[in-house]
């Protein structure tokens, strides 16, 4: 059976959290979702662009903080199939 492969490092969530000394409780409590939604967002299952600004400005910092501007996907593969 094949390794299924994590997820790709889309934002910096958990690293902005850790950073600021602040839990994904507190952050889901002030965007007004559940621990559920604020999980996924942290383990890169969901991108909500509206939620990563609102996590911006409620932790202080550029969305360019918040998202990982490194990550290039290789569309070149996509394209090909």
């Amino acid at each position: 059976m094949a390794r299924k492969e994590p997820p790709p490092k889309l934002n910096r969530v958990p690293e902005l959290l850790r950073e600021n000394e602040r839990s994904q409780r507190w952050l889901a409590k002030k965007l007004g979702i559940s621990a559920n939604a604020m999980n996924s967002i942290s383990q890169q299952k969901a991108q909500p662009l509206e939620r990563l600004f609102q996590i911006a400005e409620i932790l202080g910092c550029s969305i360019t903080d918040v998202i990982n501007v490194d990550y290039k996907p290789d569309l070149k593969d996509k394209h090909s199939k």
